[in-house]
């Protein structure tokens, strides 16, 4: 699982190479300013995870529905906030890697258009801690591989084509929204199974 992450930024990066070492540079600039940004989103599942094991532990179902609710809310209003941080400072994050040209246009339109799809990453997240701790780690998995493969790879090609190394962050983008919304749905269906099972 831990693997499918790194699998799809390497795809990625080699989705923008054909558009010249400003495109790879943008891309670059990017990986960094992720973990940066958005670190509290990628630790939530760890966080969320075991409160949701120990409600269910409890047979306190409805916790366990709120706790992923909780999650979803927070990571939404963390990643909007964010958002708005980092395209109020897009100009001065690009200075900050001393962008110019193509990469810094690339890094602008990250900070404006596309941090905000890091919600739904943060929801699959949420989604996924939810999988490990009631018992259905495969789907966790299985998620995450999708995720990876058919909501990142087609989706790059397709954005490349029509529109660049900007077309390829749109483009991952709608696949993170997409799997985001599918594996949250996903998990509110384990919750309901579970709790009717040990009702």
């Amino acid at each position: 699982t831990q693997l499918a992450t790194p699998f799809a930024n390497a795809y990625v990066t080699r989705a923008v190479a054909p558009f010249g070492n400003e495109a790879v540079a943008a891309a670059a600039i990017i990986g960094r300013v992720i973990p940066v940004a958005f670190g509290i989103i990628f630790s939530l599942s760890g966080s969320v995870g075991p409160i949701i094991g120990q409600n269910y532990g409890a047979r306190l179902h409805d916790r366990v529905r709120r706790t992923l609710t909780d999650g979803l809310i927070f990571a939404t209003i963390y990643t909007l906030i964010t958002s708005v941080l980092l395209f109020v400072f897009r100009h001065e994050i690009a200075e900050l890697f001393r962008a110019s040209g193509r990469t810094h246009d690339l890094v602008l339109f990250f900070c404006s258009f596309i941090a905000a799809s890091w919600a739904f990453a943060g929801a699959q997240f949420v989604a996924s801690a939810a999988f490990n701790n009631l018992g259905h780690p495969n789907t966790s998995t299985i998620f995450n591989w999708a995720k990876a493969t058919i909501g990142t790879i087609p989706f790059a090609i397709y954005g490349a084509q029509v529109a660049g190394p900007e077309g390829v962050m749109v483009g991952v983008a709608i696949g993170s929204i997409i799997f985001g919304v599918a594996s949250v749905a996903w998990a509110y269906r384990i919750v309901a199974k579970v709790a009717r099972q040990k009702a």
